[in-house]
């Protein structure tokens, strides 16, 4: 554990066993709706970058379309990065990806559960193909997702790594709006030692739209949102 997690948890301990219970309590509870349960887990988000020492520069929300089912996608920068884009996006709440190997820790296993987080094997085909139909029919309904294509946990530190396209799925099925988004030094927090305030940068990009991407292939889609992503990134390492 970081010194920066281990402060966080010292501090807030008995909060969190709170926090906890609530979010248990609230998964299990189908009446309450993904707001609902979005609008209280957000409080804590807040909480967390606060205590963690985190300042969280959010660009370009305007720009989210509202009231319709989008696909959040973007560069993976370590393990703080899915909770800083559920904190950026706060007004468009949105559920997100996770290997299914590690979304069953404690405290984590709650929070993916309260999410409605989609749990991926990502060494059993067909629970991958079964995901990304799910996923596809909730888009639909307007559940937006958020998705990191490179997947892994390694501090990326600011550098691209290679697409997985076969996520992409849900985005053609759906026909949903692409919303790419840049995260910038959120590597840091995890990825650096000490407790000094790290600044996190996010930025909303321009959406792409189906008619955008209709006649792209994954590949080539791929090579489309990453390029849009490199050029934000090129262009915040030379300001």
């Amino acid at each position: 554990m970081s010194r920066r997690l281990f402060n966080l948890t010292i501090k807030n301990f008995f909060l969190l066993i709170y926090f906890n219970h609530k979010l248990k309590t609230m998964a299990r509870n189908d009446s309450i709706s993904f707001e609902e349960r979005y609008n209280f887990a957000y409080k804590f988000l807040l909480k967390y970058h606060k205590d963690m020492k985190i300042n969280l520069h959010v660009y370009g929300d305007i720009l989210i379309p509202s009231d319709i089912g989008c696909m959040y996608v973007g560069n993976h920068q370590g393990r703080n990065d899915c909770l800083s884009v559920l904190t950026a996006i706060k007004n468009h709440p949105a559920s997100f990806v996770v290997d299914d190997k590690r979304s069953h820790t404690i405290l984590f296993k709650n929070i993916c559960d309260c999410f409605m987080a989609k749990r991926i094997k990502f060494d059993d085909l067909r629970s991958q193909i079964q995901v990304y139909n799910e996923m596809a029919v909730e888009i639909d309904a307007g559940r937006s997702f958020i998705l990191f294509p490179e997947a892994g946990y390694k501090d990326n530190k600011n550098e691209l790594q290679e697409f997985h396209t076969a996520c992409l799925k849900p985005i053609y099925k759906s026909k949903c709006p692409i919303i790419p988004f840049v995260l910038y030094d959120s590597w840091r927090v995890f990825g650096e030692k000490g407790v000094k305030k790290v600044d996190v940068l996010c930025y909303i990009l321009d959406p792409i739209y189906y008619e955008d991407y209709k006649d792209l292939n994954k590949n080539e889609l791929s090579l489309l949102i990453k390029g849009k992503i490199q050029d934000k990134l090129n262009e915040i390492k030379k300001s």
